[in-house]
């Protein structure tokens, strides 16, 4: 396991990348029945994050109409603490899977069936999770079926995805996938609790204040959107919003996993390389 680096209290992002490649090593070995339990479990904390987001955001239609920064800086700072929840209590979610796989795969560990079995236990998981939240404690419970939040939810679901083009979301969840991994990433690295909530909250930030599509995230607003009566249809949830919200996370995690891979582990080859070669010594006469 990697010392770290005491004095600045966490890792150096060289100890981060081999801690989160162990981590990908860890999830190929993985029961499917933990790594379920895990999924659902993340899913519903992540769930409780957006409906604290949903019930702030859009509950001051007066205010964030004229100014639609404001709504986005409401979300933007709630949002992120589902993330924390998942992170600091054992949990999962699926938009890490691409950065630890990726690493796992580089690294040429495992075998394909593994990466399967993984990658689909954590999005049923997930999904199940975010499911259950969207149905009974955001619908049952009607909690978002009275006004103002019922119409701000339906309005924000068809501006976000049903009357958006599928390549500006596919391009916004690489985005996504990209910043979630990097807060995954400042969450690996720090090691006391404050610093590690605030490495899990400032990138993910910035990707909700963009609105830039979580998988899990739109597997809870779009459940929960139809629910309450949206245009989105089924069809239309896996096409346009499942799956280039899934594509782009893929993809944005699977970048920040080689990077960090080809960067901070390789270059320690490339290192160890240079410091036992035999540079050419050359006298001057």
């Amino acid at each position: 396991m990697p010392d770290g680096n005491p004095a600045a209290g966490g890792l150096t992002p060289e100890d981060a990348a081999i801690e989160t490649l162990q981590t990908g090593l860890h999830h190929l070995c993985e029961s499917t029945e933990l790594a379920f339990l895990k999924n659902v479990y993340g899913g519903l904390l992540l769930s409780a994050g957006g409906l604290s987001a949903l019930v702030l955001a859009t509950g001051f239609p007066e205010y964030t109409n004229p100014n639609p920064g404001l709504e986005r800086l409401l979300q933007g700072s709630t949002f992120p603490v589902g993330l924390i929840m998942v992170y600091f209590l054992g949990a999962e979610l699926f938009t890490g899977y691409p950065m630890w796989l990726a690493m796992t795969a580089l690294d040429r560990k495992g075998f394909a069936l593994e990466y399967l079995r993984s990658t689909f236990t954590a999005l049923i998981g997930n999904f199940i999770g975010a499911l259950a939240w969207s149905g009974i404690q955001s619908y049952l419970t009607k909690t978002l079926t009275s006004e103002p939040w019922r119409t701000q939810v339906i309005q924000q679901i068809d501006a976000d995805i049903t009357d958006q083009q599928w390549h500006v979301i596919f391009l916004r969840a690489f985005g996504c996938g990209f910043l979630v991994t990097i807060a995954m990433l400042f969450g690996t690295q720090n090691r006391d609790g404050i610093s590690k909530a605030l490495g899990l909250q400032l990138p993910f930030f910035i990707s909700t204040v963009a609105k830039f599509p979580h998988t899990v995230e739109y597997m809870y607003l779009g459940t929960t959107a139809m629910m309450l009566g949206a245009r989105l249809t089924v069809l239309q949830f896996l096409w346009k919003c499942m799956l280039p919200i899934l594509l782009g996370n893929t993809l944005g995690g699977a970048f920040t996993g080689a990077y960090n891979y080809w960067v901070f582990i390789k270059r320690a080859d490339d290192k160890a390389l240079s410091a036992n070669r035999q540079w050419l010594e050359t006298n001057d006469e």
